[in-house]
């Protein structure tokens, strides 16, 4: 039985839409799992197993922010000829610096004003302060460790928005698209061969700070973006019950199942299913539930429910009754819900609108070349910030 039309997108309707719904509600999901793992733990077999492995909630942001940024990319280059890397470091800056030096301040008011830390904690945030100002905190032994810590898959995104920009502006895409295959499968068979060889090696550790499902992200926009493999993946994932079934099999291996690293088979295999996920619902105009209001505005927000949510943690901790997991998790996450809400109206949402009117790829402005004119209606500045092709929101 075929789907709705109006739900599965044809090729010319998939490069002309502007904006995927249901990758907010991934965000969402994202978060939420990010969330679970962070609170006390719970006993129970599967919602112990599901909490164990809410670390690989960022894995599900990095797969977002290979397709969303490639795709900005290759969109841009389509409509105006060529792409402005400036422009595009302008727009992530705008996007994330604030809000992540703003957390970084507080963060350092609690350590330094209000010894709120183990003098241990305080004395590894401190070291690791330059490496938080800087973004290479994830090429640290100590990377998910002490006060701040969350701020390793940042620096992720970070090199990946510096090093991927620079690789899209000087090499063909054909280049691109082997590189990001040899890179992948490389740190697959090392970590297979070898396992962890970056455990007590610093080279290492930057040598293999880039993320699998980041590159698998990377690949995916490739595939959509040309007609063949749009129809490829719209043939084998175009039926209703695919991106359900694939979203069931994930959930399925996320509660079934304790990964052992983030380079081994089984998270490998997760990412695997997680960027299918994706493909199944980006190929369709519309999501009901993730693409639904309460799912939709958790995803916009989840930038600042990342920065924020361990400070909201640790306070609904010293609450009575607050080391309960139950309690802890669904009281965290509705506080940082509301405080991200408000966090994102008064100080994000400003900048968004700022950097969207100037710096905006898609501005309908700019020179139009081939497809892209068919989109320029989508991408009228007059539009909403949300129904612009959305850059990842740097959450992970």
């Amino acid at each position: 039985m075929k789907e709705p039309a109006s739900s599965l997108q044809s090729f010319e309707a998939f490069q002309a839409n502007s904006y995927f719904n249901a990758l907010d509600g991934l965000r969402a999901v994202s978060i939420l799992l990010v969330l679970l793992h962070h609170v006390p733990r719970f006993q129970q077999g599967l919602v112990h197993t599901l909490q164990d492995n809410g670390r690989y909630g960022v894995a599900f942001f990095f797969v977002i922010s290979g397709f969303l940024i490639c795709t900005l990319f290759l969109r841009e280059e389509e409509k105006t000829g060529r792409i402005d890397l400036w422009k595009f470091y302008g727009r992530r800056a705008l996007r994330l610096l604030p809000l992540y030096y703003a957390a970084l301040l507080l963060q350092a008011v609690f350590v330094f004003a209000f010894k709120q830390y183990a003098p241990e904690n305080q004395e590894l945030f401190r070291e690791k302060l330059p490496a938080y100002l800087l973004y290479y905190s994830n090429w640290l032994a100590t990377a998910t460790q002490g006060p701040f810590f969350c701020a390793w898959s940042l620096a992720v995104e970070e090199q990946f928005y510096l090093a991927f920009g620079l690789l899209m502006f000087f090499a063909s895409r054909r280049l691109v698209v082997g590189a990001a295959l040899v890179v992948l499968i490389t740190k697959a068979v090392v970590y297979a061969l070898l396992g962890n060889v970056d455990a007590d090696s610093a080279l290492w550790r930057v040598v293999f700070s880039y993320q699998e499902p980041i590159l698998l992200g990377v690949l995916i926009a490739f595939a959509l973006n040309r007609r063949q493999g749009y129809e490829f993946f719209a043939r084998r994932l175009g039926p209703a019950w695919a991106p359900a079934c694939l979203g069931a099999a994930t959930a399925v291996w996320l509660c079934g199942h304790s990964m052992r690293t983030q380079s081994s088979w089984d998270s490998q295999l997760l990412y695997l299913l997680m960027a299918l996920t994706l493909v199944g619902l980006v190929i369709r105009s519309n999501t009901p539930v993730l693409g639904g209001r309460f799912m939709t505005h958790v995803g916009k927000i989840s930038y600042g429910i990342y920065l924020l949510h361990m400070f909201v943690i640790s306070s609904v901790k010293r609450l009575p009754g607050g080391t309960s997991p139950a309690l802890c998790f669904f009281a965290g996450s509705i506080v940082a819900i509301a405080l991200a809400s408000l966090v994102y109206k008064y100080f994000e949402y400003p900048i968004i609108t700022f950097y969207k009117k100037k710096l905006s790829p898609l501005n309908p402005e700019m020179p139009v070349h081939g497809l892209a004119a068919k989109s320029a209606v989508a991408e009228s500045p007059a539009e909403s910030p949300k129904n612009l092709l959305k850059a990842p929101s740097g959450a992970a």
